[in-house]
């Protein structure tokens, strides 16, 4: 029988008591982790912002095609209510007029910066 080192116990062990946690109070994370879905867009959009990657709703139509299905209207719907919640903004590509930069809004960064820190993962180790 395998064994689980001793990190990674940790991991798993802080990873269910997130999934069993509501996130009181931390209303884009209860937006964002519901399905596998949002927390795709949720990820790739953070991922991006902090890559200084301009990105669209075309590109995370393709990040999500890699793992799941789904329909452009259905994407629109979930950015625009993330957008109306003030969990992301749209920003007018000026290099492409009929495109939008989509971003992550400061109570979505400040919400998962502190979500992070639930996990005591120091980031020393990835630099």
């Amino acid at each position: 029988m395998s064994v689980l080192d001793t990190s990674a116990e940790f991991f798993c062990e802080k990873l269910l008591n997130d999934i069993r946690d509501v996130n009181h109070g931390m209303e884009s994370l209860k937006f964002f982790k519901r399905n596998a879905i949002t927390v795709l867009i949720w990820l790739f959009v953070i991922d991006s912002y902090t890559k200084k990657k301009i990105i669209n709703i075309e590109d995370i139509a393709r990040e999500i095609a890699l793992v799941k299905k789904i329909s452009k209207p259905s994407l629109r719907l979930i950015l625009e209510s993330a957008k109306e919640k003030g969990f992301l903004k749209f920003t007018h590509n000026k290099k492409d007029t009929r495109s939008w930069i989509i971003e992550p809004e400061i109570k979505t960064l400040t919400e998962f910066n502190a979500w992070v820190k639930k996990f005591n993962i120091s980031t020393s180790i990835y630099h």
